[in-house]
């Protein structure tokens, strides 16, 4: 049975002059999103693009302004899809966004997650499948990096949920404009935006998109904090609370990036890291600052995981006791992380 987005599509299909409605205000969103590209330096000529796209208002939203601004930018897109598996409408999902492709002459790539049929995911697990997926979708097709579509909204919430795990400067950042991971780079155009924004651009457009029921469930903590928490502070406290936050995000990446300059230099000195360990030596380290000691710790953390942000603040500082008192040899760590002591070196491994 087919949704009634893709049903929507079929009517359109041939129709472009239903999609250019108002295009002296729909550009505006568009020039945002360039602005936003080429003051972070996000994209550059003659790069192959992967842009994930769910169906969702907000992937639909950078597929259409990426597809727009490809010529612009002098890049070519390839667009990828990938199927969880937790809910009735993913299938439908998959078929819109495939029938857009097709549409827009784009080419497109799936995956679909294998094994049993599940009722939910963690959302650890579901981010950890996307992004295996886009790795080796990045990988098989020699692309310069993948495009999410996280907003100013998914920034607010990540630094909310960031500050409610004690995380410091490097939590608070929350989603960059452009990060390598494992040799891939993630970028994310509509970072400037608001949801509003993408809604607006898509209502002027006159383009569908798919509903993921499973964001109503409160079981996540993503889904609270978007549909309970940020909206009572909006409501009783600040109305402008996204842009606060979001703000806050950017104040403390410029302030992280001046810190890791910082500490760049001792690193040199004192660590390598390969894909599976990161080594550190400990003549020296133990009478440096906490802040430059804590970053580079992180910073051993980051070369190891795709989700650095996990530790919390008790586990850097248990990292860090470690390092300094020579009683303090285990500590208990997520993410597959073991920690090792010597005299001379202080070890981390997945």
């Amino acid at each position: 049975m087919q949704t009634s987005c893709v049903r929507l599509i079929k009517r359109q299909n041939g129709k472009s002059a239903d999609l250019k409605v108002n295009e002296r205000r729909v550009m505006n969103f568009e020039e945002r999103v360039l602005q936003f590209i080429e003051k972070n330096k996000l994209m550059a000529p003659r790069q192959l693009i992967v842009v994930g796209v769910s169906g969702g208002a907000d992937s639909m939203a950078l597929l259409l302004a990426l597809t727009a601004l490809r010529h612009h930018l002098g890049i070519r897109l390839h667009v990828a899809h990938f199927n969880h598996r937790i809910r009735p409408s993913a299938l439908n999902d998959e078929r819109f966004v495939s029938d857009w492709c097709k549409w827009l002459n784009l080419p497109f790539t799936s995956a679909r997650r294998k094994g049993k049929s599940l009722l939910h995911l963690s959302e650890d697990m579901a981010r950890q499948m996307r992004f295996d997926f886009f790795k080796k979708t990045v990988q098989n097709l020699g692309a310069e990096g993948v495009a999410l579509a996280h907003t100013k909204n998914d920034l607010a919430e990540t630094v909310l949920m960031r500050m409610m795990r004690g995380s410091g400067l490097y939590g608070l950042r929350a989603i960059l404009p452009g990060r390598m991971i494992q040799g891939v780079m993630f970028l994310h155009p509509l970072m400037g935006q608001t949801r509003f924004d993408v809604e607006k651009y898509l209502k002027e457009k006159k383009v569908p998109f798919c509903t993921d029921e499973t964001n109503r469930l409160k079981i996540y903590e993503r889904n609270k904090v978007r549909r309970s928490l940020l909206p009572y502070l909006a409501r009783e406290y600040n109305p402008q609370i996204v842009n606060v936050l979001s703000d806050l995000a950017f104040i403390a990446a410029d302030d992280y990036d001046f810190l890791a300059s910082c500490v760049q230099k001792v690193s040199k000195k004192h660590m390598v890291i390969s894909p599976k360990k990161a080594k550190m030596k400990l003549k020296g380290v133990k009478n440096l600052h906490p802040a430059i000691l804590r970053l580079m710790l992180r910073g051993m953390v980051e070369g190891l995981t795709t989700d650095a942000a996990a530790l919390h603040f008790e586990h850097i500082h248990a990292l860090e006791n470690m390092v300094k008192q020579k009683d303090y040899t285990a500590v208990d760590l997520p993410l597959g992380l073991k920690a090792f002591k010597s005299s001379n070196f202080f070890e981390l491994s997945v």
